[in-house]
């Protein structure tokens, strides 16, 4: 008895119905590490020479009125691994530089760096910092160690400088805080068009030298390029308006 089952000859036209019917697989699969790859987060380590820090035992002297642009963070204490800065949206310019000064609620910490950014995409920027003082710093709340970043064409210190959020942990679905150094002053938000005031709210806290107020600033005002402005009334007399232009 002839153990062996015959099969039929297959069809000639069989690897083209198989190529028809593998094609949208693969092209699914290379569509998918595509799509994986440009989600892909972009890093910057930054060197000791790109990076200056400082931190005092003891401060008295405050600083300027703005102090950092952050978004509201799901973090309990900062992680220097987790600290983002959010590209909004593309940036065009080719001599784009990132500048970016970090300063904690009490002013014992700063820190200052700038990074030749150039054109990019919209998307989040991963920095990569070399603190020396880790240890001292990782204790501080994600509220009480502020970032305030910004773009320019080409220097820094000279200029125009338009502001982008940061956060420490990856972007989420909340609002972002503008924390500013406010002093005797009542101070708002107010957006040119809008009627609704921005609020604000004083920290209260031990040591509020770089910065003493909190004001919310709405996600969906970040959806368009933008200037917001800080209103101050300092005992009835109202003081000027403090531009904060928006990347």
């Amino acid at each position: 008895m002839n153990l062996f089952v015959y099969s039929p000859a297959l069809p000639k036209s069989l690897p083209t119905l198989a190529y028809l019917f593998l094609a949208p697989l693969v092209l699914g699969s290379l569509c998918r590490v595509e799509t994986a790859a440009a989600e892909q987060q972009r890093k910057i380590v930054l060197s000791q020479n790109q990076f200056q820090e400082s931190f005092l035992e003891k401060v008295t002297v405050s600083g300027g009125i703005r102090a950092g642009f952050m978004q509201q963070s799901l973090l309990s204490k900062i992680d220097l691994e987790q600290l983002y800065i959010h590209v909004l949206r593309d940036i065009e310019e080719p001599s784009a530089m990132l500048c970016v000064n970090m300063v904690s609620r009490d002013g014992r910490y700063a820190a200052s760096w700038q990074y030749d950014l150039g054109k990019q995409p919209a998307g989040l920027l991963q920095m990569e910092i070399p603190s020396k003082y880790q240890e001292k710093i990782s204790s501080y709340t994600p509220d009480s160690l502020v970032i305030l970043a910004a773009i320019t064409q080409q220097d820094c210190a000279t200029g125009t400088l338009k502001y982008l959020p940061a956060s420490w942990g990856p972007a989420t679905d909340t609002n972002y805080l503008l924390y500013i150094n406010s002093g005797n002053t009542e101070t708002s938000i107010g957006i040119p068009g809008l009627a609704e005031r921005g609020t604000c709210t004083k920290i209260s806290a031990d040591s509020t030298i770089a910065y003493d107020t909190t004001c919310v600033v709405k996600k969906e005002l970040l959806t368009t390029p933008r200037s917001l402005f800080v209103l101050r009334n300092n005992f009835g007399n109202r003081l000027p308006n403090v531009e904060f232009p928006l990347k």
